[in-house]
């Protein structure tokens, strides 16, 4: 399973059940086929800003930090200023060509801002396709990138 996918599956994970320690949530990822080390883990904790906080019945429990936006819009702005060659924007359609190996990382954080003007993003090796369900959300997604970019 690719890093994004297992991160994905963490988060919900983290969401659905109380998990104390890094050893249940690997045992909760290997109940669903996902085989990965304690030291894997506690790279995506960090990666996904995972914070304990204490859970109803009073102990210590992973928890999604509601930091993350303002932090993952820090790192689309970081990373797009980095990789990005340029943006075209046709009709419904934003795309975003990066220098080679970078598309991916875009299009994941694009997808943990989960902005509503975006209908979904397919990435491939240099270019993310971003798509929106109407060329007005897609004017709204090109003054946001406007502005990343100034």
């Amino acid at each position: 399973m690719k890093k994004e996918k297992r991160q994905r599956l963490i988060k919900q994970l983290v969401s659905e059940y109380e998990i104390e320690t890094q050893e249940k949530l690997v045992e909760l990822l290997a109940e669903q086929d996902v085989m990965v080390t304690q030291a894997t883990i506690s790279r995506d904790i960090r990666e996904l800003n995972l914070i304990k906080i204490a859970s109803p019945k009073g102990f210590m429990i992973y928890h999604v930090s509601s930091e993350m936006p303002l932090q993952t819009d820090l790192k689309l702005k970081r990373k797009l200023q980095e990789v990005v060659v340029r943006i075209d924007y046709v009709d419904q359609l934003t795309i975003i060509k990066t220098l080679p190996g970078n598309a991916h990382v875009i299009g994941v954080l694009l997808d943990d801002l989960n902005w509503k003007e975006m209908a979904g993003c397919i990435c491939g090796n240099d270019t993310c396709l971003v798509i929106s369900r109407t060329r007005s959300e897609r004017k709204i997604l090109e003054e946001r990138f406007n502005l990343i970019f100034r």
